[in-house]
């Protein structure tokens, strides 16, 4: 037999096993790799107690066993790698350590997922167990593991594992009905579009890849809020996010800080809000130019479902439903021909804002250990380490990748530099005594994005819009936030030359500006606004539009335009050219609460040019 089928193979998703153990569900990458994974994120510590799960083997036979991972530090280390584990297959303990990485002429060929074969079992017919025993506690990880009795190894291609999870896991897709409005994304856009439709009366669907709400302002990211809310020309809007968002500025402090129950809450008590968590939305079906439904699979159970609609929002950040849809989109930087902005460079470049991968130590009264990193991590030492106990906002990586097709890649890299720093500081820095009690006890494994797509809408707001500035007649929401643009630290890439991780802020003053309405929809679907960082905009506009108070409001004015088309019976397009009237009044008067005390005044200020661990 050389064909894998239900006859001959078993395929078990890691998510799925009855206990996880204290490996983590990461979701984060579904469209990249195919799927969501168990990830054994233990912050250097050995003690991340074991995944298992019961299978049942249809008959017996000796059946070979592959498991689904990667080498996820071979981009930067020919060294061995920490990010390994071992199988326990009845008890017993496959001889390989698996995670090691792919052979291959070059890193990223190393570092990709794959299939790495293990041993070869007799087994029985009827139940048998499996387990996951991670051995270092620093993000190993498993997506799946197939038994077969097929002759040939599993494909490593994407489009081949898909193929197999067809054939020997076929999913159905559950109906969840047809709503008013959907919105794709739970961060502060999302959440303000989803409650202002709502609370007009629209029956919405509000789709979020994690099981936690908030984005970059959650307790998996922990950016602080910035910008100022409740501004001319339209000061009810912004309450919304007063309702949700936390009392207390900061980035990278404890996960109360940013105060998810919140957000949860004021989600929670629409009655015309239906909630799916941990859903990732990964195709669309198109009627001509609108979008008639969206499929998304569940990151544990890994079950689909559909979900149909009126009008749709991509408030992903990413725009991965614009990109599914067809829609045209934008990413790295224009020209300065192109629209005569001062800020943009000579020639188009790829070149984007970076991720952050905030983390913070603590120090205790008990001594600890840390796995030194000589061998796999990050070239450091006295001048170039960053002895600190908090990573804030300028630890920033990624901005010469492709933030959507290099998403893991960039994310790691962020862990792999946060440990790296500690473990340097714990094993070799010169005053490594002052190191001997501080846990690393938090380290984010979520991306906080600050740029990749932007959905090209029948406006692109552009850098002199905002600085001379140029008002619209279809003016919204309105930005306060300086044109912040960051770029690698010049030090920093001389030492890491294409793998930077330090960042600086320069900053470009603005008047407060409302933000026109055309940028908030797609020229290209009928029926697709978007709120967030992947709006119509400029990579130079970006800069000022981006922050997350900023996006909160977006998506109110979103929410308030979906009611009127679903009212009228119209597109997103005809508010702009025939009821733009009628979105103006919804926006005198803003769709958030005035009855609960106001506690938003902290970080309306931008000083990012300004850097410092604990601000």
């Amino acid at each position: 037999m050389d064909a894998f089928s239900k006859d001959n193979s078993i395929l078990l998703l890691a998510t799925r096993f009855d206990n996880p153990g204290d490996w983590i569900v990461e979701q984060q990458f579904v469209l990249q790799m195919g799927s969501s994974y168990l990830m054994a994120h233990g912050l250097g510590s050995p003690l991340v107690h074991d995944a298992e799960t019961s299978f049942d083997i249809p008959s017996e036979g000796d059946y070979t066993m592959y498991v689904r991972t990667k080498n996820w530090t071979a981009f930067w280390s020919e060294g061995k790698t920490p990010g390994i584990f071992q199988v326990k297959v009845d008890g017993t303990t496959d001889e390989a350590e698996f995670g090691i990485g792919k052979k291959g002429d070059n890193r990223k060929e190393r570092a990709q997922w794959y299939w790495q074969k293990g041993g070869v079992y007799h087994l029985s017919k009827g139940k048998h167990t499996i387990a996951l025993h991670d051995l270092m506690g620093l993000d190993g990880r498993c997506d799946a593991i197939l038994f077969t009795q097929a002759e040939q190894a599993p494909c490593d291609c994407l489009n081949g594992y898909k193929k197999l999870r067809e054939t020997l896991l076929p999913e159905p897709t559950e109906d969840k009905g047809t709503y008013d409005f959907v919105v794709v994304g739970g961060g502060m856009s999302g959440l303000c579009a989803a409650i202002a439709a709502a609370r007009y009366g629209s029956k919405v669907a509000l789709i979020q890849d994690r099981y936690i709400l908030g984005g970059n302002n959650s307790s998996e990211v922990r950016v602080g809020l910035g910008g100022q809310i409740n501004m001319a020309p339209y000061p009810s809007l912004g309450y919304i996010l007063n309702e949700i968002g936390p009392d207390r500025i900061g980035n990278a402090r404890g996960a109360h800080h940013y105060q998810d129950w919140k957000k949860m809450d004021v989600i929670l008590a629409e009655k015309n809000i239906t909630l799916f968590t941990g859903y990732t939305v990964d195709g669309v079906v198109m009627e001509g130019k609108k979008i008639k439904s969206v499929t998304a699979v569940e990151a544990t159970r890994q079950n689909r479902i559909k979900i149909s609609g009126y009008v749709f929002s991509d408030c992903t950040g990413d725009a991965h439903l614009a990109v599914m849809a067809g829609a045209e989109t934008m990413m790295g930087r224009e020209s300065r021909s192109l629209y005569g902005e001062t800020l943009a460079p000579e020639k188009a470049d790829d070149f984007t804002m970076g991720v952050s991968i905030e983390w913070y130590c603590e120090d205790w009264n008990t001594p600890c250990t840390f796995p030194d990193s000589l061998d796999w991590g990050l070239r450091l030492d006295e001048d170039t380490v960053e002895p600190v106990h908090r990573a804030n906002w300028y630890w920033e990586v990624g901005m010469r990748d492709d933030q959507v097709a290099d998403a893991e890649k960039i994310r790691d890299y962020g862990m792999y530099v946060a440990y790296s720093t500690f473990s340097y500081c714990k094993n070799r820095l010169a005053k490594k005594e002052d190191w001997e009690c501080t846990h690393l006890t938090w380290v984010s494994h979520v991306s906080g994005k600050r740029e990749s797509r932007r959905i090209v809408g029948d406006l692109i707001l552009r850098e002199q819009d905002l600085t001379r500035p140029i008002p619209y007649e279809d003016g919204t929401c309105t930005t306060t936030w300086r044109i912040d643009q960051h770029y690698p630290m010049e030090k920093n890439s001389r030492d890491y030359p294409g793998e930077e991780w330090m960042s600086y802020g320069k900053l470009m003053p603005i008047d407060p500006y409302a933000i026109p309405y055309r940028c908030l929809y797609s020229r290209d679907i009928d029926n697709m606004f978007m709120a967030g960082r992947d709006i119509s905009v400029t990579h130079v506009a970006l800069g000022s539009v981006r922050v997350m108070r900023t996006c909160a409001m977006m998506g109110e004015v979103v929410g308030l335009a979906a009611n009127v088309c679903t009212k009228k019976k119209i597109m997103p397009r005809d508010i702009y050219t025939s009821y733009f009237s009628d979105l103006v009044e919804l926006m005198k008067k803003g769709a958030g609460r005035t009855d609960v005390p106001y506690t938003q005044f902290y970080h309306q200020v931008d000083r990012t040019g300004h850097q410092a661990e604990d601000r």
